[in-house]
């Protein structure tokens, strides 16, 4: 019984961790003609752009794709313009999380 339990959470540890491992991150689109209001930093995070970058807190937007375990954008500013991007770049944002600077 005991190895039945043992195996069952061993798998469902090793599901979990390679379902982190897998999650897409996607760029914001450009729109053509727009006023460009971001930049995109080495790590792939969406910047927002005449924004105390060094204080805004980091979001991770998670947005509906395609993709078998789900998307995000990880975008640095306020929420209501890391949304404005998303949302002009043609993604529905399903949730967001948001983690104050030095965390």
């Amino acid at each position: 019984m005991r190895t039945v339990v043992k195996l069952t959470l061993m798998i469902s540890a090793i599901s979990l961790l390679t379902s982190c491992t897998f999650t897409r991150t996607v760029p914001p689109k450009p729109i053509p003609g727009a006023v460009k209001i971001y930049t995109i930093n080495q790590e792939e995070t969406v910047e927002i752009l005449n924004q105390d970058i060094k204080i805004e807190p980091k979001n991770w937007l998670y947005i509906r794709c395609n993709h078998w375990s789900g998307c995000y954008m990880r975008c640095q500013g306020k929420i209501k313009s890391c949304k404005t991007v998303t949302t002009n770049s043609g993604y529905m944002v399903d949730h967001v999380v948001s983690h104050p600077k030095g965390m």
